[in-house]
């Protein structure tokens, strides 16, 4: 029989892990997340598909806020074409695309990420992106952290 001493876990001293989490990140951790939100860049840049396009690519979520846990957290990049505005809204408001004075074009969302897709399998190799619903996963290693 198992007595209540065995079956306690060490218990995790918070304040000393909220502490070590709300320090600004180290000089290596801000280089690993500038040189995975630069490498993204590239990749974009380098596409002769997507630059015929208007595109941006910035940090965004925890790592721009520096809310992000240091020494266990990635970068979120957006990658946003400034060209056309793929809608979901306007329908579950009663509106139609003419209601909002907004006109079809050929270039669909899923060909933007297809293309997304293919620049950053080219910079990155297919083992380092995974393509997710919403996003894709870029696989960090010891130069950049996960993007």
């Amino acid at each position: 029989m198992v007595g209540p001493s065995s079956t306690v876990k060490a218990r995790r001293d918070w304040e000393q892990t909220f502490t070590s989490w709300s320090k600004p990140s180290s000089d290596t951790e801000q280089e690993k997340y500038e040189h995975a939100e630069s490498m993204v860049r590239d990749a974009i840049r380098n596409s002769s598909a997507l630059s015929k396009r208007t595109i941006e690519v910035f940090a965004q979520g925890s790592y721009r806020n520096s809310t992000n846990v240091r020494q266990d957290s990635d970068v979120d990049i957006c990658v946003r074409c400034m060209d056309v505005c793929f809608t979901d809204f306007l329908m579950s408001q009663g509106l139609t695309d003419k209601d909002a004075g907004l006109v079809d074009v050929e270039y669909t969302y899923r060909q933007f990420k297809n293309e997304v897709e293919q620049a950053l399998v080219a910079k990155f190799g297919r083992a380092g992106v995974t393509r997710g619903n919403k996003a894709f996963d870029i696989h960090g290693n010891n130069y950049r952290v996960d993007a």
